[in-house]
């Protein structure tokens, strides 16, 4: 074996070392377009199976965006298998239908149906070609575009159960072992036209920056493997800064006492959490408002909103109106609101003393059924409302008790009840003093608001 092979299955040898991640016995399966990349990579694996006693086996997905170039390229696979004794699995997608399906490109739309196959084959690892020169290209990519630490990290090494054991090895290199192997492999004729991004990147800058260092795959290698040193430190701080501040759903406080690297990191690990979707000049934003307060609107009737040191997201949701005015109370279950039931149940006093001092929620929807006069009716919240809570010698605004004890997306449909001398139940917030049940309650009327979806 002569000197090419030599570095390249070496390469791959001690990639796979380092990655700590394959155990005797495991099935490496190579994913195998027919270029140079995938089968030197399906000769490397081959090469050091042995070694770490793993099964190799590979799987192609013709595209069939091609024409007859596509099936040459499928045919291309089963033959070298075959000859190499490689089990092959081999799957057909429909890219073009995909694509005028979701409305996206053909390039990811590929990409999407490749991954969604790999998905299907049965292995312990997928192993991609991905070399020092994808690494690169994909680097000044996301230079072009714009990209933080974390997306000048390029290619991982590891992504879930995907390996890229080439990532050490230039284009160079494997045209070079192959050729020593006198290995043939299939092109792809879109590789030569400069239509795509990538495409112009290989074939008019990558060579300019040769020029100027001719090891600028090896150079930018190396920087990529400080920069992901230096990327993995600030998610593990990150994510225990966000333990830290994320005190409540939707919510981070404290933010102004955080590094501003980690204030952006903190912010984006919040709304990934919402499912919210975002950019760096989007987290500049939020970051801006986190200091001096202030509303955004992030979609639709989302928002981020900052006040009084707290961030978080608010979902405004659509008005729920209610089914009337006022609804008399009775026995059973009430319907206020669409989508929700107050039960009124009756309790002995007994029963309610037994368990008022350890629930303290029970003892704020609990009300001496005996102390109430005449009848009792549901109603909405009104401007205005007030009520004097137990243990308070003063009446307490209804709006401003909601908002500091309700959660933002109840407050349309807070239960109110009241009787002829006027309010004596708030749900979420407590009852009247005059209707607190005492020492000598007889009969306890108990009321608890539920989701019907939870009935």
């Amino acid at each position: 074996m002569k000197d090419p092979c030599k570095a390249v299955f070496g390469q791959v040898v001690c990639q796979l070392r380092e990655m700590h991640r394959l155990k005797r016995g495991d099935t490496i399966c190579v994913a195998l377009s027919g270029g140079a990349d995938s089968v030197c990579l399906l000769r490397s694996l081959l090469h050091c199976q042995n070694f770490f006693g793993v099964a190799v086996t590979a799987v192609h997905v013709n595209h069939h965006l091609r024409g007859e170039e596509s099936d040459r390229d499928a045919a291309f696979c089963r033959k070298l298998c075959a000859e190499l004794e490689v089990p092959l699995e081999l799957y057909d997608v429909d890219v073009k239908a995909y694509a005028a399906q979701f409305h996206c490109s053909e390039e990811l739309a590929a990409r999407e149906c490749r991954y969604a196959a790999f998905s299907k084959v049965q292995a312990s690892w997928i192993a991609t070609a991905h070399t020092a020169s994808d690494n690169l290209e994909t680097l000044l990519h996301r230079l072009v575009r714009g990209a933080a630490l974390h997306g000048l990290t390029a290619i991982p090494p590891v992504n879930g159960r995907f390996l890229r054991p080439m990532l050490g090895i230039t284009r160079e290199q494997v045209e070079e072992c192959l050729a020593e192997l006198d290995q043939p492999y299939v092109q792809d004729s879109t590789n030569t036209q400069d239509v795509y991004t990538r495409n112009q990147i290989r074939h008019q800058i990558v060579p300019l920056l040769k020029k100027l260092n001719p090891s600028v795959e090896r150079t930018v290698g190396n920087m990529i493997r400080s920069l992901r040193r230096e990327d993995a430190y600030m998610v593990h701080e990150a994510k225990a800064a966000y333990a830290r501040c994320h005190t409540k759903p939707h919510t981070l406080e404290k933010l102004a006492q955080l590094h501003p690297a980690l204030q952006m990191r903190c912010l984006a690990l919040l709304l990934e959490e919402e499912q919210l979707s975002f950019d760096a000049c989007l987290l500049e934003r939020l970051a801006v408002l986190a200091e001096t307060g202030g509303r955004w609107n992030l979609s639709g009737q989302i928002f981020a909103v900052s006040q009084n040191g707290r961030f978080y997201i608010e979902k405004v949701l659509p008005e729920i109106a209610p089914i009337a005015e006022k609804v008399p109370l009775q026995l059973g279950k009430n319907i206020l609101f669409p989508g929700y039931v107050l039960e009124a149940t009756l309790v002995s006093g007994q029963d309610y003393r037994n368990n008022w001092n350890v629930h303290e929620k029970f003892a704020n929807c609990c009300v001496d059924y005996d102390k109430i006069k005449g009848e009792v009716f549901l109603r909405p919240k009104k401007s205005g409302d007030r009520i004097r809570l137990v243990g308070r010698n003063y009446t307490s605004s209804v709006k401003k008790a909601v908002q500091e004890k309700v959660a933002r997306e109840r407050r349309r449909t807070v239960h109110l009840a009241e009787d002829a001398e006027g309010l004596l139940y708030v749900e979420g917030v407590g009852i009247a003093q005059r209707v607190q049940p005492d020492e000598n309650t007889a009969c306890v009327l108990m009321l608890c608001v539920i989701k019907e979806s939870d009935t």
